[in-house]
C-alpha cells in the first residue's frame, strides 16, 4: 500500500479495494444521509483561533480519562462486521489502537468473540453491551467481560430502532446478501477481496451461539429480529449498574436530558453519538450538541464523542467544546480495508501528526489547554448548511 497521507486517501484506497456493495455498507447512512453529511459540515464550519510566537516544539497529546492513560485522546468506536473489510478484522484494529496508546471498543455485533479481541490487545479493549430481549444473552456478555478483566462496558443506547439504509437496499445487502446482477459482476472484479472473503474469517456474530454452534450467515438476520429489544430502557441500565463492578459508558447520547439521567443513574461516561448517521437522519451533528451535553454532565463523568472525525483539527475542535475523548469509526474501517493492521496504524499516525500541528497553530502546549477560547467561529445550533 502506498503510504497514505490523509483519512480521505485511505477512504479512496478502501473504495478501490472493496466491492461497491461492501464499500457502500461502510460509507453510507440512512435515508437522505443528512445526519451523515451534517456531522462533517458542522465540523468543517468551526474555525479556530490561530496564535503566534508560542512554543510549538513539543505539544503534549496525552490524557488520562476513566483511569486509563491515552497517548492521544482518541478511541476506536464500536463497529460490527469489520471482517467484511479485511480478514484480520477486530484483532488487527485492537493491536493498532494499543500500539498508538489508544483503546479499541469491541462491538456487540463483531464477527470476533470478545475473548480473541481481548487477548490481542491486553488492557486496551473495552467492550460493547446491548440489552437483548433474552436477558441471558446480555448477562453472558457481562459475565464473560468480567472474567476477561475488561473493566469498561459501553452500553449501546442508540440501536433499538433504525431507519432504512437505502444504499444497502439498492445493493441487496442482507445476511446472506441478495445482490442484483450488477453487484455480482462488480464483486467478481475484486478477486483479491473475494479470495480473502472465501478463505478468511467467517461472517458471523462472534459473541453468540445457537444451540452451542456458531451462527451461520443465514442465521444472522433472524437472530437479530428475534433478539433486538426496542423496549430497552433506563431500568435495564439501572439493573446493569447494580451488577457490573467496572465502568459504564452510555453511547448514543444526543440530549442533555439523557446525559444528566445517565450520570444520575451511575454512568461513568456519556458517549455523544448519532451512530455516524446510520440510525436516524433528522438529528443534529454530534459536535452541535456536545457543548450542551458537557454542560449537563458538569464534570461528573467523562464525555466522549464521535461523528464525522476526519482530521486532527476535528479532534481539537471537539476537545475545545468539552469532550474528554474523541472517537472514530469509519476512519479506522477505511484504514483496515486499505491496508489491514498497517493501515490502521497509519490512520493513528495521521491523526497524531495533524493534532500536533493544530495545537501548534492555536498556541496550545497540550490537549488540556484546548477550550472554547481556541475557537473563533461556531455555527449557530441548527444553522442551515450546504
Amino acid at each position: 500500500m502506498k503510504k497514505p497521507y490523509s483519512i480521505e486517501h485511505l477512504r479512496l484506497i478502501a473504495r478501490r479495494r472493496l466491492p461497491a456493495m461492501v464499500f457502500d455498507f461502510l460509507d453510507g447512512g440512512v435515508l437522505d444521509e443528512l445526519a451523515l453529511r451534517r456531522n462533517r459540515q458542522v465540523l468543517e464550519a468551526i474555525l479556530m483561533d490561530e496564535r503566534v510566537l508560542f512554543d510549538a516544539s513539543r505539544p503534549a497529546l496525552g490524557a488520562r480519562v476513566l483511569d486509563t492513560d491515552f497517548a492521544i485522546p482518541m478511541t476506536v468506536s464500536p463497529m460490527g462486521m469489520l471482517t467484511g473489510f479485511h480478514p484480520s478484522s477486530d484483532p488487527a484494529v485492537a493491536r493498532a489502537a494499543a500500539a498508538a496508546g489508544s483503546i479499541f471498543i469491541h462491538s456487540a455485533w463483531s464477527s470476533c468473540a470478545m475473548e480473541e479481541v481481548a487477548e490481542s490487545a491486553p488492557g486496551r479493549v473495552w467492550t460493547q453491551m446491548s440489552f437483548w430481549k433474552d436477558e441471558r444473552e446480555s448477562r453472558q456478555l457481562e459475565d464473560r467481560a468480567a472474567a476477561l478483566g475488561l473493566d469498561t462496558l459501553v452500553v449501546a443506547g442508540d440501536v433499538a430502532v433504525s431507519q432504512r439504509r437505502e444504499r444497502d437496499i439498492r445493493h441487496g445487502t442482507a445476511m446472506p446478501p441478495k445482490p442484483p446482477l450488477r453487484d455480482v459482476v462488480n464483486t467478481a472484479l475484486h478477486p483479491g477481496w473475494m479470495a480473502r472473503w472465501l478463505t478468511g474469517r467467517p461472517i458471523t456474530f462472534g459473541n453468540y451461539r445457537i444451540d452451542g454452534r456458531r451462527l451461520r450467515m443465514r442465521d444472522m438476520d433472524p437472530w437479530m429480529m428475534k433478539n433486538e429489544n426496542p423496549a430497552a430502557s433506563w431500568e435495564h441500565f439501572t439493573a446493569l449498574r447494580k451488577t457490573w463492578k467496572g465502568k459504564l459508558i452510555v453511547k448514543g447520547v444526543m440530549s442533555p436530558v439523557d446525559a444528566k439521567m445517565a450520570v444520575d443513574l451511575g454512568a461513568d461516561g456519556v458517549f455523544v453519538s448519532n451512530h455516524g448517521g446510520r440510525q436516524f437522519d433528522a438529528v443534529p451533528a454530534t459536535v452541535e450538541v456536545l457543548p450542551r451535553i458537557a454542560e449537563a454532565v458538569g464534570g461528573r463523568a467523562a464525555v466522549m464523542v464521535d461523528g464525522g472525525v476526519r482530521r486532527g483539527s476535528d479532534i481539537a475542535k471537539m476537545l475545545a467544546q468539552g469532550a474528554d475523548l474523541v472517537s472514530g469509526g469509519r476512519p479506522f474501517a477505511f484504514a483496515l480495508a486499505a491496508g489491514g493492521e498497517a493501515g490502521v496504524r497509519s490512520a493513528f499516525e495521521i491523526f497524531k501528526d495533524e493534532l500536533e500541528t493544530t495545537l501548534g497553530f492555536v498556541g496550545a502546549q497540550s490537549v488540556a489547554d484546548l477550550g472554547p477560547e481556541a475557537l473563533v467561529h461556531v455555527p449557530p445550533f441548527g444553522a442551515p448548511l450546504r
